[in-house]
């Protein structure tokens, strides 16, 4: 009995030096680190016991493809949370999230959507582990496996071998050479240690925000934005990089790099030339299902910005994201704007449905009328007026009189080191614009 009274102080005492963790019902507050698996090399054991098959794996991440990223959960009370995607600077906030249990097989499971893109994150969950797919919607059986893990910060290397390579700055890189896919890029990187961020410019975009980090002699860098996901791996030094891209599953291509501040990009005025003088005659049908026309008050006898893009392409995002901050901070009754977006698949109501979500959701505040079917062919047939479509997005410059009186290909987004120099460039070309009567 007096043991007993003696042992009570006792257990109040290491009790009292315990922190017991909050528990959440769904999941854990905080950073995770997340991959999409792309490739599984894996060698699997399997034993049996008396009732079950057991695997366990033989080998470490190293024999897996994996595009990581890192993302917040924030709580907004004690129920109701949201996600931030985080690469390098940028951070997308993922709203929209559903879960519950699955009565029939008893797991908590979890949808995240993808807004304002036509995809989603499907997985089961406990309150430190994911589990499941990222689905791209409007792609035909497009899906690629998801894994997550509270509490891990790191991106690709949790302890990196240690290196005294420096790649601050520009390096002009060409992708899949000597093949029909080649395309010429120019990388800019910032580099903080061995973390690395920056991105790829190209002739017709940019790769947006990319983070990683040099371990030893390796680069690895990716980026997720809930519509794209890419990989580049490479071996470096000083002075060369040579490694391989992946977008996604479906696509992979060698590339390399060398140190230079030479610019060997086509300027984006010169991608797509003016091929005549007939004026645009559009009549497309806007997210609503209403038909525009150019011959409307809207944008009868006003200069127009004409944007060619499509609710699935981040490039585009980006633009629209710009375009919609330029109208707020610029109001002018007599400059008019108009989106002519390109969408995957054939069926043409849920296409505008599409269009109607992706404007809500990014709250663009002029027409989005709905062109075609997501390819350059269908986009170039619309503006005979010009000598192709280069690139989603691609921006026109239209005078009142509906001629176009140049193009703009692609876009250098807020991740390029061109971005102020784009805005400064939008601003000249408006006011010249405005003056054409």
């Amino acid at each position: 009995m007096k043991t007993q009274y003696l042992l009570l102080p006792l257990i109040c005492l290491v009790l009292s030096c315990i922190r017991m963790p909050q528990q959440y019902n769904i999941i854990s507050p905080g950073i995770w680190r997340a991959s999409l698996v792309l490739n599984d090399s894996r060698e699997v054991i399997v034993t049996r016991s008396i009732d079950k098959v057991v695997t366990r794996d033989a080998n470490p991440e190293s024999t897996k493809t994996l595009i990581p990223f890192n993302f917040e959960v924030i709580y907004r009370n004690d129920s109701s949370f949201y996600i931030e995607v985080i690469n390098g600077t940028e951070r997308i906030r993922f709203d929209s999230i559903e879960y519950g249990r699955n009565i029939k097989t008893g797991n908590d499971t979890m949808v995240i959507y993808l807004t304002p893109y036509a995809s989603v994150i499907r997985c089961i969950y406990e309150n430190n582990k994911m589990a499941g797919e990222f689905i791209i919607l409007d792609k035909v059986n497009y899906s690629i496996p998801f894994e997550a893990s509270y509490g891990q910060s790191y991106r690709f290397v949790k302890i990196p071998e240690k290196s005294n390579l420096q790649i601050n700055g520009s390096w002009n890189a060409i992708f899949a050479k000597d093949s029909s896919d080649q395309f010429n890029a120019i990388g800019e990187f910032q580099q903080n240690g061995q973390k690395v961020t920056g991105t790829f410019r190209t002739e017709t975009g940019d790769f947006r925000y990319l983070s990683g980090e040099i371990s030893g002699d390796k680069l690895m860098l990716s980026t997720f934005d809930g519509a794209h996901a890419f990989l580049f791996k490479a071996d470096i030094s000083d002075t060369l990089m040579t490694g391989v891209y992946y977008s996604g599953k479906h696509y992979q291509c060698s590339w390399e790099a060398r140190r230079s501040d030479h610019d060997p990009l086509i300027h984006a005025d010169s991608m797509s030339r003016v091929i005549s003088i007939l004026p645009l005659a559009l009549n497309l049908q806007n997210s609503e299902g209403r038909w525009v026309s150019l011959n409307d008050p809207a944008y009868m006898n006003k200069p127009k910005i004409i944007q060619i893009t499509g609710s699935w392409c981040p490039n585009c995002r980006d633009e629209s994201e710009f375009l919609r901050d330029f109208i707020k901070d610029n109001p002018d009754e007599d400059l008019s704007f108009l989106a002519v977006a390109f969408e995957r698949g054939h069926n043409r109501e849920r296409s505008l449905a599409r269009l109607a979500e992706y404007k809500r959701a990014m709250k663009i505040p002029y027409e989005v009328v709905l062109g075609g079917t997501a390819n350059r062919d269908t986009a170039s047939a619309l503006f005979p007026q010009i000598d192709g479509i280069k690139a989603y997005p691609t921006m026109l410059f239209v005078d009142r009189f509906n001629h176009i009186i140049h193009v703009h290909t692609g876009f250098d987004g807020p991740a390029t080191s061109r971005f102020n120099s784009f805005r400064e460039y939008f601003h000249k070309s408006v006011e010249e614009l405005k003056k054409i009567k």
